[in-house]
């Protein structure tokens, strides 16, 4: 569901916001969280970047992990610093391809 229709449906919302682990460890450690907070059923979950994009990929794995493995609807942080627009398009298409329909773009 669109980030857009949540809003339209619902006269209050709420949401987390993930910041993507720096190990498989943590990943792991991670997303036994995010299992436990789906139960509170969260409209939306965000997940950000690092700075200047230094987590970008960790980003990108957990938006899919969030996708695949629970009911949760991801919104990923994608900023323009430091790619070009190959990657962009890149990480728009691997995110289409696996049905995530929202985005918070961020310019830097």
């Amino acid at each position: 569901m669109h980030v857009n229709d949540v809003f339209k449906r619902d006269s209050m919302t709420f949401s987390f916001e993930f910041f993507p682990p720096n190990s498989e460890q943590a990943a792991i450690a991670l997303l036994e969280r995010i299992h436990e907070l789906e139960q509170l059923g969260p409209s939306f979950v965000s997940v950000t970047y690092g700075a200047g994009g230094s987590t970008r990929d960790r980003t990108h794995d957990l938006v899919l992990e969030i996708k695949r493995k629970t009911s949760l609807e991801p919104v990923p942080h994608l900023t323009c610093i430091g790619q070009s627009s190959d990657d962009m398009s890149q990480i728009l298409h691997r995110y289409a391809e696996e049905g995530v329909g929202n985005i918070l773009a961020l310019r830097g």
